[in-house]
């Protein structure tokens, strides 16, 4: 069974407090992170995952955003946060070289 882990861009969003969704600390946020800013950060890492821009975060609920759904390969063996931090870290290197 593979793993599947829905990912929001709130969560690497700098501008939004944690108890908004943010999941990281905010050395490691971004301000106003795009799907397709994940999705390019997947992309490096050799992730499979698909794109639902129709989607919203529930505890932002009236800005549209979207989500990714990252799939993990057979025998990976991350959890979710590490995930999130990955990510996000590679955020911050994309948006540092941009």
């Amino acid at each position: 069974m593979r793993k599947t882990f829905i990912l929001w861009p709130e969560y690497f969003d700098s501008t939004l407090p944690r108890r908004l969704g943010r999941r990281v600390p905010k050395q490691l946020a971004v301000p106003r992170p795009t799907v397709r800013d994940i999705l390019n950060v997947c992309n490096e890492l050799s992730l499979e995952c698909e794109v639902h821009e129709d989607k919203k975060y529930p505890r932002t609920w009236y800005s549209s955003g979207g989500c990714v759904i990252v799939m993990l390969k057979e025998g990976e063996e991350l959890n979710k946060n590490e995930l999130i931090k990955i990510i996000a870290s590679k955020l911050v290197e994309l948006r540092t070289r941009k």
